[in-house]
């Protein structure tokens, strides 16, 4: 009797033993099963972060140096308008913050693209002239535009570099100011409406310095040559180049 009392405490222990293995081993199972879940969507959750962000400039469009100071009549009195300055109602539309920052230069200026990555537009607009529109990849949402712009010298589906010259700066605009171009740099997020953010809040870390520096030299020098210290209220940036952070429809 003893004998049999043994052997079936030996089998519940051996069952127990069992039972144990069995739950230590589907408790291991559903463990990894839901890393992997988890890290799959933290993949995901990556690429749709990915998707989400813009890239980073790495050049503006034009040169600093290319700006040719005069006393001919410009529109606003300045070469270089803000993103976020506030521009009238006119003939061509009610009153705006202008969604993109604006460079007035000589005709035949090269203009730049901001960013490495694949032409996926260049629309004709209102004005005759072309944006030309540059994208990460086919697919991403966000644009980054060198609009106001004629001579394309680059295709839809090519890819591009930062700084390599993709147009001329557009003489749409220049019975305004003879001599002088203009062109417009921003960032195109799509969406149900379209809207714009400031490029300057988007500078790679390689020149982000260096580009803001020349903001608040242009704005220093340009004052001094027209001698009016109320042309750009530095008070007012949130950081040079731009009067807001907000999105802007466009």
């Amino acid at each position: 009797m003893k004998k049999i009392l043994v052997q079936l405490a030996l089998l519940v222990v051996v069952a127990v033993i069992g039972l144990v293995a069995v739950i230590a081993s589907l408790v291991w199972l559903e463990t990894r099963d839901s890393s992997k879940r988890n890290t799959e969507l933290d993949g995901e959750n990556q690429k749709k972060e990915q998707v989400s962000q813009p890239a980073f400039i790495k050049n503006i469009g034009i040169d600093f140096t290319d700006f040719e100071f005069t006393n001919k009549k410009i529109s606003f009195n300045s070469l270089f308008m803000d993103y976020g300055f506030p521009v009238p109602a006119s003939g061509m539309g009610p009153a705006k913050l202008n969604p993109q920052p604006t460079f007035i230069v000589p005709l035949g200026t090269e203009v730049t693209s901001l960013v490495d990555g694949v032409v996926v537009g260049i629309p004709e607009l209102y004005s005759g002239d072309y944006s030309v529109m540059v994208a990460s990849n086919a697919k991403d949402d966000w644009i980054f535009e060198t609009e106001h712009v004629i001579k394309p010298r680059v295709k839809v589906g090519d890819k591009v570099r930062a700084g390599q010259v993709v147009a001329e700066v557009s003489d749409f605009d220049s019975h305004n100011h003879g001599g002088f171009g203009m062109v417009e740099i921003g960032i195109l997020h799509g969406g149900e409406i379209p809207e714009h953010v400031c490029p300057f809040a988007y500078l790679d870390p390689s020149i982000k310095a260096s580009v803001e520096a020349e903001i608040l030299n242009f704005y220093k020098k340009w004052e001094e040559f027209k001698g009016d210290t109320s042309i750009y209220n530095e008070a007012a940036l949130v950081s040079p180049g731009c009067l807001t952070y907000e999105a802007i429809e466009g």
